[in-house]
């Protein structure tokens, strides 16, 4: 099945929610301009004479329609994706992104990602990217529980490590931003640079004269807002951190 989330392609268009026989319309994807929909289904639906493939989605609720919309839509209507209703929220599982786009936006726009995008500031001639992203989070996940909830779901399959040589990783710089969420972003990043330099030799100057490199990034704290809520047990606290030399 293709990609569970997706978006509408072109937001102020008015498209329908339809029922399976195309005959009663549930809602408007206008209704819902930043909304993430979840593919439940795929199906042929013959509208007239035509046949065309259709996407079975759950339009979940906004405070405009707080109810849910289940319905059909034409999938030239939905593009793969998240909407900003995820992008701005604070916590979205890395899995859930399916482009370099989305998760970039997620980082420029949740407020749980002012580390993230001040790390990615500090790293010099470096662009994060989900492929590289995906690899360290699936490393730095493999010594956690099925059940721990902060689990990122990266699968095997979905790693692309032939694009890449001389992944580092980083567990010192991870084990420190795990224990500082409530400390000051350029305090933190002041940190992390020195220990890029004293326990990795990679000083500023060095990082520079790396050609090709890209960044795999994944913060998950602060998750809800809430000092006390987040430094709880069970709250969701993740952190994967490599760079790695492109080649393809």
């Amino acid at each position: 099945m293709p990609a569970t989330s997706y978006r509408a392609k072109h937001p102020n268009k008015r498209v329908a929610l339809w029922n399976k026989k195309h005959t009663k319309r549930y809602g408007y994807l206008t209704d819902r301009p930043n909304t993430t929909f979840t593919l439940n289904s795929i199906a042929v639906l013959k509208h007239g004479n035509t046949k065309a493939v259709y996407y079975y989605v759950d339009a979940g609720g906004t405070k405009k329609h707080p109810k849910g919309t289940l319905g059909y839509v034409w999938r030239g209507y939905l593009t793969k994706g998240l909407a900003m209703d995820r992008l701005k929220s604070r916590y979205v599982r890395l899995a859930k992104f399916s482009n370099n786009a989305d998760y970039a936006n997620y980082i420029k726009y949740s407020k749980s990602q002012k580390i993230t995008k001040a790390l990615v500031k500090a790293l010099p001639n470096m662009k994060l990217n989900l492929d590289l992203t995906n690899i360290a989070a699936y490393k730095f996940a493999e010594t956690m529980s099925d059940e721990d909830s902060s689990l990122p779901d990266v699968k095997f399959s979905s790693l692309k490590t032939k694009n890449y040589k001389h992944i580092t990783y980083f567990p010192k710089v991870t084990a420190y931003l795990k224990q500082s969420n409530n400390v000051a972003t350029a305090t933190r990043v002041k940190k992390v640079k020195r220990i890029l330099a004293k326990d990795y030799g990679l000083t500023t100057a060095k990082l520079k004269r790396l050609k090709n490199y890209q960044i795999g990034l994944n913060i998950a704290e602060n998750t809800t807002g809430n000092k006390a809520k987040d430094n709880t047990p069970l709250t969701v606290k993740f952190y994967a951190f490599a760079i790695a030399q492109r080649v393809k």
